[in-house]
């Protein structure tokens, strides 16, 4: 399942908006348990009540060394009737923004603002508390594993670019030496991995004295979701997945054709934008012709998006259009634009596609995704079960040039990186197959292509109170559609009645 992070590998990684460092109050110490603190935020006169904390959790729960901290932020149970309502019915723990290693942007005020407004339907006004986190070592837990040299390098990839290989050999050099200056300084960056964020959850759900909760896990978010279920399906309501990754499903069958499903949608785009009445020809080769010509005749930009605020120059070449491409399609707009992309780029104009490389500009110069994290996580959760030989041959088979390059990067990364961490040894939990009587609902965007409609298809035998939405949408549907959000409050409602999905309009 490094399919998981498939696009986002290729593309420098799944960055979210920067996060504070955090506080220098915040010491590597002795303390432990959840710790009531002032918020650090402001809390509107129109908010639901609010509390805050920092949990201590060990760093190392086997082996019971110094702890670590992240952050939890608890919404209490509210109506416009009865603003100060307690709450009736079991929580809803939000398990962060998956990745994984990416952050829920706890420290910004306008964020939580919309996050609690987006479940102040399905959860708050039920009678449920909602809670919020940054799994270990990501966005304002502390330590923050980041490695700044490894984001400018991505950087100074776009001003100047360099070959993959090039381009990987450094990165790969960057990140092992950002590791070990970590474990100079004490740190066990092999602990921040799944199995570890189970044991944390387990001690806050000591903490909070909660006896059941529903787990709202999205993308890599669900990983967490499903272990923990697994492991304590007592403590456990009911579980949302929305675009969820599986421990399960490790290897592909086919990792060429997993990689090309991004542009195998881009070419069908007619058949998904309810607006087009006259498809483009030959979309495919087209796209492939603009990587040809771009590498030949890059075009260069600038953007206000360096560090600093300095101007950062884009060399838009080939394979830095494909990585655009590749980001672009976690979302859905691409599929209304690429007609104007695809016209207007081979008359070297990159007026619809300007928006699309200032995302992805904006996406790879955030400093604090927690990227040293994710290799931890994908050493001990993933590398260890695939077979990187079989998957490498399908890879060279089936593809080539720029295409094979990417897939490899994408589907075999950071196993070159893995032996910074130490010997890693393999747990079968992260590769078991998870049988369950929990009532599941499953959020699904139709056009996912990162963690896809097929893959929750393969896995629904395994849930035996299970329900699907599926939705016109790419890679994490709550929050875009309001239909979603009914679907969500129908389920926590009734979570054994399979309800008829709400009808869903575009906003």
């Amino acid at each position: 399942m490094l399919a998981t992070s498939a696009l986002a590998l290729w593309v420098g990684y799944v960055f979210w908006p920067l996060s504070p460092a955090s506080s220098s109050n915040d010491v590597i110490d002795n303390r432990q348990g959840l710790v009531s603190q002032p918020c650090w935020f402001s809390v509107e006169d129109d908010w639901p009540a609010v509390s805050c904390y920092k949990m201590w959790v060990p760093e190392n729960h086997q082996r019971g060394t110094r702890n670590i901290s992240f952050p939890v932020i608890q919404f209490h149970a509210f109506s416009e009737t009865a603003p100060s309502e307690i709450a009736t019915q079991p929580p809803v723990l939000h398990l962060g923004a998956g990745g994984p290693g990416a952050a829920m942007w706890l420290h910004n005020q306008y964020v939580l603002d919309y996050i609690w407004r987006d479940f102040e339907q399905s959860v708050l006004s039920q009678g449920r508390d909602l809670f919020l986190m940054d799994p270990r070592g990501t966005g304002m837990a502390y330590p923050r594993l980041n490695c700044p040299a490894a984001t400018r390098h991505t950087l100074a990839q776009l001003k100047d670019p360099q070959s993959m290989t090039q381009f990987i050999e450094k990165e790969t050099e960057l990140y092992i030496a950002c590791i070990e200056g970590l474990q100079q300084q004490g740190l066990d960056v092999a602990a921040y991995q799944s199995l570890s964020v189970i044991h944390d959850l387990k001690l806050l759900q000591e903490e909070l004295d909660v006896a059941t909760w529903s787990l709202f896990g999205v993308s890599y978010g669900a990983v967490y979701a499903l272990l923990f279920a697994n492991t304590y399906a007592e403590h456990v309501d009911t579980l949302i997945l929305d675009s969820p990754a599986f421990p399960a499903l490790k290897n592909l069958d086919d990792p060429a054709a997993r990689f090309l499903s991004a542009f195998v949608q881009l070419e069908n785009y007619c058949d998904i934008d309810p607006k087009c009445t006259d498809p483009l020809e030959n979309v495919t080769a087209r796209l492939l012709q603009l990587v040809s010509q771009l590498d030949a005749d890059p075009i260069t930009l600038s953007f206000p998006s360096g560090f600093l605020g300095s101007p950062l120059p884009v060399t838009l070449n080939g394979q830095t259009f494909a990585s655009i491409l590749f980001y672009a399609v976690y979302g859905h707009d691409i599929y209304r634009d690429i007609p104007a992309i695809i016209t207007e780029l081979e008359q070297s104009d990159v007026s619809t596609l300007y928006r699309y490389i200032d995302n992805y500009v904006a996406m790879v110069k955030v400093q604090n995704y927690s990227g040293i994290t994710m290799i931890s996580h994908l050493c001990y959760d993933e590398v260890p079960f695939v077979d990187h030989i079989k998957l490498t041959a399908a890879i060279e088979a089936g593809l080539t040039g720029f295409l094979r390059e990417g897939a490899l990067y994408t589907y075999t990364w950071p196993a070159a990186i893995c032996h910074a961490l130490g010997a890693v040894e393999p747990n079968a939990q992260m590769i078991a197959q998870i049988n369950t009587a929990i009532p599941t609902l499953f959020l699904q965007g139709a056009l996912d292509t990162v963690t896809p409609l097929s893959d929750v298809q393969k896995q629904l035998p395994y849930f035996s109170q299970a329900q699907l939405r599926v939705y016109p949408l790419a890679h994490g549907v709550y929050g875009q559609l309001a239909c979603v959000k009914e679907d969500v409050a129908a389920f926590l409602k009734a979570p054994l009645l399979n309800k008829a999905p709400a009808t869903c309009e575009f906003e």
